[in-house]
């Protein structure tokens, strides 16, 4: 009598752990998917010999690509301390592939802060605007 009620015991309880196990597992699974469907967009300074233009490099370290990039420097009073070697229809731009980036030459104007904010903007499968902010050092 003694081991039928010790062994309901323990099948409930192997039943609750495989339970839990499971779901644990389910919650995972949906994290992956989320995570699929995600770009994230970076910046670094890539700096080049003297006399030449360094560069931000923007990059997408996530597992979906990023559509419609743009960015910002924040405080925006501190935009002509910087002058970015682009042509004006460059932004936004229109994909990055995983793992994938792009160069934008740069040059420091006097004045021009050592760190400087930037905000990031993208679309991806997850959702529109997304954004993410990011100090970096000129």
């Amino acid at each position: 009598m003694v081991a039928l009620i010790k062994s309901f015991l323990s099948g409930r309880k192997v039943k609750s752990i495989d339970l839990l196990l499971k779901q644990k597992e389910l919650e995972k699974s949906q994290k992956a998917d989320v995570e699929s469907q995600k770009a994230d967009v970076e910046v670094n300074i890539v700096e080049t010999s003297r006399g030449q233009a360094n560069k931000l490099r923007f990059y997408n370290k996530g597992m979906s690509e990023a559509r419609n990039i743009s960015f910002e420097i924040k405080p925006k009073e501190m935009n002509g301390n910087i002058q970015l070697n682009i042509s004006d229809d460059y932004f936004p731009f229109p994909k990055l592939l995983p793992q994938q980036n792009f160069d934008i030459p740069y040059l420091k104007l006097s004045g021009c802060l050592p760190h400087q904010t930037i905000e990031i903007i993208w679309d991806d499968n997850f959702t529109q605007h997304r954004s993410k902010v990011m100090v970096v050092d000129m």
